[in-house]
């Protein structure tokens, strides 16, 4: 099974339980932020859209959004939610991109989705798609944790206990290759109704990475954050908001 063919199958098994998951997540902040820099009559395309986390409430503040995502089972869960929201959705890879020569405002990719592709080639690939697909002026996001030890980097395998009650038990299995740069996940989730794994399989970028591969694609970064209230990032932030423009372009 080739790489996208794996994604898919990791994510169509999480999508019955993806929302429950991630229900604590706020995503107002990040859809205010990202609005912003649509602007009035702007268009987003969200790479990694899964259930519409963050594509469903950015319509709610005027941006239309086309999600693409590698999974249909993800899609079906955003749809079942959309109602008349002007969201629609493609299913595609992100190394891959094909949108019909359409150009948009805002692309974005949040939660560390960019990670997903599991190769630093497939990930050039994507930001070079991503900057022939932006508009005059217009922007890319990508919201992604920061690799760093003491923490997940420290060791080649860990596990952990995410939540434990009297009815429930959540653990993390993680396996770290440092060379291939590659973190495997197995969430585990006991229950009264027994136990279900939620696999995860990314690629990681440091920074300074992120930022080679940026240049290299035409694109330039024009502002760094360590949170969606722009909050300064600082040497003890666990996650990055960077926005990028085409090189030469003017914001």
């Amino acid at each position: 099974m080739d790489e996208t063919g794996r994604q898919q199958q990791l994510w169509d098994q999480w999508a019955p339980h993806y929302n429950d998951e991630h229900h604590g997540r706020d995503p107002g902040p990040a859809a205010d932020f990202l609005a912003s820099l649509a602007g009035a009559g702007g268009r987003a395309l969200e790479l990694a859209v899964g259930t519409g986390r963050i594509a469903l409430p950015l319509a709610d503040r005027g941006i239309p959004v086309t999600g693409i995502d590698v999974s249909p089972a993800m899609l079906d869960e955003l749809h079942r939610h959309r109602g008349d929201r002007a969201v629609t959705t493609l299913i595609g890879d992100m190394a891959d991109l094909d949108a019909g020569g359409e150009r948009y405002e805002l692309i974005y990719v949040a939660f560390s989705s960019f990670f997903f592709l599991m190769t630093q080639p497939r990930q050039a690939a994507c930001l070079q798609q991503i900057a022939g697909m932006l508009a005059p002026g217009g922007r890319f996001v990508i919201e992604a944790t920061i690799p760093r030890a003491p923490g997940l980097l420290a060791g080649r395998q860990q596990l952990a206990i995410r939540d434990l009650t009297d009815t429930h038990l959540s653990l993390s299995a993680i396996a770290h290759d440092p060379i291939a740069q590659t973190i495997h996940f197995q969430e585990i989730r006991f229950d009264q109704s027994g136990m279900r794994l939620l696999p995860v399989a990314m690629r990681y970028v440091h920074l300074s990475e992120l930022d080679l591969l940026a240049t290299a694609a035409g694109l330039h970064l024009t502002d760094r954050y360590a949170d969606w209230h722009r909050a300064p990032l600082t040497a003890t932030s666990t996650q990055h908001i960077s926005v990028y423009t085409r090189t030469g372009a003017t914001p």
